[in-house]
């Protein structure tokens, strides 16, 4: 999934378009890394370290998949996954470029995803909810994938966020509504905080 684009205020850009499809992988990547703060949080709250397998829910062109495969180190795995094989493909040659072997890229829809070839103990979903169809099923399963007890990380836009960045505002996801799809699919809320003017993160545990 291309995550959020958006435009702000005296912007030219286009009208946000839920499937990104106006906008190339090279200024998706540009955007995911106006966000690189924001990661160091996210891997904490995992509780990520060498030798961590996690799960990273809408890749895209791996901008956080790089972050995360350097903070697992190579005994660990980034199950990168994205529906995108041409996002993939993008993330690919960064890879190579870094030599990092710990990434696995898996091109498929997160709400259909299957346990095959997956060993994850956490798992991601940032800022590309608010792109899906379907991201309660999308919650629902990566939950099924995921032993009792595991952690998983959604990071979004808030819709009171000043709307300078990401989606327009009705396109955003109220916090208590990711915290009921969450609880739908057991996934009890661990914690909950704003990390900035636009965005939050709310941290969720599979229940045993």
């Amino acid at each position: 999934m291309k995550p959020g684009g958006g435009s702000g205020p005296g912007t030219m850009e286009e009208p946000f378009r839920k499937d990104m499809a106006n906008v190339s992988w090279d200024q998706v990547y540009e955007r995911q890394k106006l966000r690189a703060d924001l990661a160091p949080a996210w891997m904490d709250a995992l509780g990520l370290k060498p030798g961590s397998r996690v799960l990273e829910i809408g890749a895209g062109p791996g901008f956080f998949s790089l972050l995360l495969a350097e903070r697992v180190g190579p005994a660990g795995i980034v199950y990168a996954v994205d529906r995108s094989p041409e996002a993939l493909a993008f993330l690919e040659r960064r890879q190579a470029e870094r030599g990092l072997a710990q990434i696995r890229r898996i091109a498929a829809d997160a709400a259909a995803l299957g346990p095959e070839g997956l060993d994850a103990q956490a798992a991601l979903a940032t800022m590309v909810l608010h792109h899906a169809d379907a991201p309660a099923a999308i919650l629902r399963n990566v939950a099924g994938l995921l032993p009792a007890g595991a952690l998983l990380l959604v990071g979004e836009f808030h819709p009171d966020g000043p709307c300078e960045q990401g989606p327009p505002r009705d396109w955003r996801l109220d916090p208590k509504r990711v915290e009921a799809w969450c609880a739908e699919s057991r996934l009890a809320v661990a914690s909950y905080r704003r990390q900035s003017p636009e965005h939050y993160m709310l941290l969720a545990r599979k229940a045993a």
